[in-house]
């Protein structure tokens, strides 16, 4: 059962339904650089790179190390329904191993190699990616939207034509980067408030595309140490934002339910 966990952590931070081409390489969406009156931490944050979305589909090639010696490199699919359900599916050889939904409060896996059913909450996720995730968190990870931003309590300097933001929420200090002049998230870098945890993370955003009036992120780099050093590399192929889009999840009836 562990690699296929690995799988299935894998997964979930992979893409999608959609068997349409990768939209053409074209440079990010100019946004303006305006309307900011000072450079305050607020005026920037107020216009930082958000995607807005009602469904989300696509590709991704994700290579996944969770510091124990395992590692795995899968193609996945990914479906997004809005703060409703993230949908994957993820295999090897061209085979689908493992069929997963996670919704606000359940995370649920179909083992097709194993022909078992789990069910079990967002803890799940919290342990295998080292972060104190819920479906939200989850949810930006894959669209590649800033998490752990506090806007309350934010500092900021210049460094050059970009900015870099500090900010603090109940988790994590987050020390932000951001391209000019889209507002463009590029390397967000966590320290845990609580130091006894000794935790911390980077998470990366490059190679930004155009794709239906978005900056869209895709290619990121997760990387978390916390009792182990995580590694999560996400490569998308395919992204469609707001298309028609399905979630099929049954379990078959001679499954083995495993909690």
């Amino acid at each position: 059962m562990k690699k296929y966990s690995i799988i299935i952590a894998a997964a979930l931070f992979a893409s999608c339904n959609a068997s349409k081409k990768a939209a053409k390489s074209v440079p990010p969406v100019e946004q303006p650089v305006a309307n900011v009156k000072s450079d305050s931490p607020s005026e920037v944050l107020s216009h930082l790179n958000t995607i807005d979305f009602n469904t989300f589909s696509g590709r991704v090639d994700v290579d996944f190390d969770d510091g124990k010696g395992n590692g795995k490199s899968v193609s996945a699919k990914l479906v997004i329904k809005k703060d409703e359900a993230i949908w994957m599916s993820a295999g090897l050889m061209g085979f689908e191993g493992v069929r997963a939904l996670i919704t606000k409060d359940s995370v649920k896996i179909l083992n097709k190699l194993q022909k078992e059913y789990i069910a079990t909450s967002l803890e799940y996720l919290k342990d295998k990616i080292g972060l104190p995730v819920d479906f939200a968190t989850v949810q930006n990870l894959l669209i590649g939207n800033p998490v752990f931003v506090n806007t309350a309590n934010a500092s900021l300097v210049k460094e050059g034509d970009n900015y870099v933001i500090t900010t603090e929420d109940a988790n994590f200090k987050n020390l932000l980067t951001v391209l000019m002049p889209g507002y463009l998230p590029a390397v967000s870098k966590l320290s845990d408030v609580d130091a006894t945890k000794n935790r911390s993370a980077q998470l990366s955003y490059n190679n930004y595309k155009s794709v239906a009036g978005r900056n869209f992120s895709t290619s990121r780099n997760i990387n978390v140490k916390y009792k182990n050093d995580i590694k999560i590399n996400l490569d998308f192929k395919t992204y469609e934002f707001d298309g028609e889009v399905s979630t099929p999840f049954s379990v078959p009836s001679n499954y083995k339910t495993k909690q």
